[in-house]
């Protein structure tokens, strides 16, 4: 049976990493890598909007490229379609691929009157991606279920108009994911518990301009560059 990773935005965390033993340890490190792919990271600093305040932006994940060897072949990975994908992912076909995304996540930063600020946060996702993996023809299914968990602390620096504030954030992501092979439809699982590391800037100018880059690492297993734009406004005062 022939198989490659379901394309998307992901970059493989390969330095030093030992390589799988057989061709179905290979087959569930790629759906691991495209799963955490989908895992929502902090995003932002904790604590950084006021009540009332609401942030809309485009969020775009960098595509590097992807080794997509399983046993002795080299199989077509997401960096061969794309260099950039967004995320969410709308429910309509972008370069092939088509992307039913759900997210959910909550969170308490506790915020005093110095620029430190900590925060805790919950979050979790069910998706589904059909697209043409083993075959040109065909359209595979890749479902995931996560979960998880993490701690960040920000530190805001002003800089007169301009809000400077570094973070960073530990976690833990529990990965439940399923790719169905049309062809043959055999069912392949990966079941994951995977930590995770970020490190990020947020800046911020008023009106209310905010740019966010990020780096997530999931050491051993994948890290993924991350900007989010967005223009952030106070809601209550507009009621």
């Amino acid at each position: 049976m022939r198989w490659v990773c379901a394309p998307c935005a992901a970059l493989i965390f390969a330095a030093g990493s030992a390589r799988a033993q057989t061709m179905l340890d290979q087959q569930q490190r790629l759906i691991e890598i495209h799963s955490l792919l989908l895992d929502l990271p902090p995003g932002d600093a904790p604590g950084v909007y006021r009540p009332g305040e609401i942030s809309l932006g485009v969020e775009i994940i960098g595509i590097p490229t992807i080794n997509g060897q399983t046993g002795g072949k080299i199989q077509m990975t997401a960096s061969d379609r794309t260099f950039a994908f967004p995320r969410p992912r709308p429910p309509i076909t972008i370069l092939e691929i088509n992307e039913h995304f759900l997210g959910l996540e909550g969170g308490l930063a506790w915020v005093a009157d110095f620029p430190l600020a900590v925060g805790i946060r919950g979050h979790a996702l069910v998706s589904r991606a059909e697209t043409s993996v083993t075959e040109p023809d065909t359209r595979d299914i890749l479902d995931d279920l996560e979960f998880g968990a993490d701690l960040s602390a920000g530190y805001r620096l002003e800089f007169g108009a301009l809000n400077v504030t570094p973070f960073a954030a530990v976690g833990l992501t529990r990965v439940i994911g399923n790719f169905r092979v049309t062809s043959d439809n055999e069912l392949l699982t990966s079941r994951t518990t995977n930590p995770s590391v970020t490190g990020g800037v947020r800046l911020f100018t008023r009106p209310g301009v905010e740019a966010v880059a990020e780096v997530v690492a999931f050491p051993g297993r994948l890290v993924h560059p991350r900007i989010y734009l967005s223009w952030v406004f106070d809601w209550l005062s507009k009621h």
